[in-house]
């Protein structure tokens, strides 16, 4: 009696999925709580900015690549509006959860494709390139990130338009990333409480984050940790690793704004560079 109330649990590590390679992060189960995890994001606001940035800096732009799309939120949102959108994540259980949300879209103008976003190739160019949610802060090494930037511009039409966010390096020192803990219902039989746990490390320009995950489904216990290992930025090493990459000129902003440079109390900044 009472047997089949027992949660049932299992344990996950997603470091020890590969111990060889790189860093491992969206697994599994973290890809399929991801959305729940970040349910209250704007991405509508956030597409409104892009919006704002083409017509700011005169880009025409119907084709958008979407790099580090992860389940296609932002790409979807774009696509809605009538863009052509390519999106690629490196995650092939977030590129599955992305195509599933096109049953009901015009597929004409979105597709979701699995690469790696240092070496990709697609056989055309595009008005736009996006990278949305720091995904570029993912690419801590800086002959990898040379290589992204010059894959980008290999696929940006000429006066085409780049356009990324990272955490910004005056603020990570100035406010210190600290300890959260996210809590949420999805349901009541679901629900995910997340431990986020920070280590700066200011000589590599990388903060640790460890996020141990206890997720709650169906009276099944799932307890994971994964870590994300992001890099953050200066305004001058970023200048210099897009020039190396073709690029002239960058400009930068507190996210979501375009009227005022950045401070050291803007945790996340907006960078454009044009093909020139």
């Amino acid at each position: 009696m009472g047997e089949k109330n027992k949660t049932k649990y299992s344990k996950e590590n997603t470091k020890a999925e590969n111990k060889n390679k790189e860093q491992i992060v969206f697994g599994h189960l973290y890809s399929q709580i991801y959305d729940a995890l970040y349910k209250d994001k704007d991405y509508q606001r956030e597409c409104d900015y892009l919006e704002e940035l083409f017509k700011m800096f005169r880009v025409r732009v119907r084709k958008i690549l979407d790099l580090g799309c992860g389940t296609g939120n932002h790409s979807i949102e774009l696509a809605k509006r009538g863009y052509e959108v390519i999106g690629i994540d490196i995650s092939e259980k977030m590129i599955t959860i992305a195509t599933e949300k096109l049953k009901n879209l015009n597929k004409r103008r979105i597709k979701f494709i699995r690469d790696d976003i240092r070496n990709f190739s697609l056989n055309e160019r595009f008005d736009a390139v996006i990278s949305m949610f720091a995904v570029i802060g993912y690419i801590n090494e800086n002959d990898d990130l040379i290589k992204t930037f010059s894959n980008v511009r290999e696929h940006l039409k000429e006066d085409g338009i780049f356009i990324f966010d990272v955490w910004f390096g005056p603020a990570v020192i100035n406010l210190k990333p600290t300890q959260k803990v996210k809590e949420i219902d999805i349901r009541e039989s679901e629900k995910i409480f997340r431990i986020t746990t920070p280590k700066l490390d200011v000589m590599r320009h990388i903060v640790e984050v460890n996020f141990k995950v206890i997720y709650i489904k169906e009276n099944k216990l799932h307890i994971f940790e994964e870590n994300h290992k992001m890099r953050f930025f200066f305004p001058k090493e970023l200048e210099l690793m897009l020039k190396i990459s073709g690029f002239k000129r960058v400009y930068f902003f507190p996210f979501l704004e375009t009227e005022r440079k950045p401070d050291e109390n803007d945790w996340n900044i907006t960078a454009v560079s044009l093909k020139k």
